[in-house]
């Protein structure tokens, strides 16, 4: 990561009209690749044991077949040694960053800006740190401004939205940028500097 990539530094950038790229962690998706993997190998080995020590013991394959036990063991090692590798690979190829400009935060892939991800700032009411779920870890999102939430959820929704996970800033790290950015480009939108 050569860019500096600290509040002020993004501040600055962002003044000077310039674009903020945040780019997928590759690290995280190795770590991920890593974990299935192990996790894969450890389903694997012991789905073997328990099927070679069935049959040297005598007994019917069909114990083996019948029971929901295995069955959750094979589905652990398709996920984990077929499905994970798959998305992660996917996701590391996709090359998703978040885009940080003067006008709003925007979700691209590839170096191209997605349609439908910009959200100006002035549709943000405030950058939030929070726990997502009740007893999960927290993370940074945006609480929406009353008229865009309405413009873009509808009636009755939740007027958060969560920066997705996965960029080489932690959301603990993501929190104090996108605030910075927040505080410094909203007013300007709102017309109160």
């Amino acid at each position: 990561m050569t860019d500096d990539l600290s509040p002020a530094a993004v501040v600055r950038r962002l003044d000077r009209g310039q674009q903020v790229v945040i780019p997928s962690s590759n690290r995280q998706v190795l770590f991920g690749l890593l974990v299935a993997l192990v996790i894969g190998i450890g389903l694997l080995a012991f789905f073997i044991y328990v099927v070679t020590a069935t049959i040297e013991d005598g007994r019917s394959p069909w114990l083996i077949i019948i029971n929901l036990r295995m069955w959750a063991l094979v589905i652990g090692i398709v996920g984990c040694l077929v499905v994970a590798p798959i998305g992660l690979f996917v996701r590391m190829r996709r090359r998703e960053s978040l885009v940080l400009s003067p006008v709003g935060v925007a979700l691209a892939r590839r170096d191209q800006v997605l349609p439908g991800t910009l959200l100006p700032w002035q549709d943000i009411e405030a950058i939030v740190f929070e726990k997502a779920a009740r007893r999960g870890p927290r993370a940074a999102g945006y609480s929406l401004a009353e008229e865009a939430t309405r413009r873009r959820l509808g009636r009755g929704h939740h007027p958060r939205l969560l920066v997705r996970s996965g960029f080489v800033l932690s959301h603990r790290r993501l929190f104090p940028v996108l605030r910075a950015a927040h505080a410094r480009f909203a007013p300007r939108v709102h017309g109160h500097r």
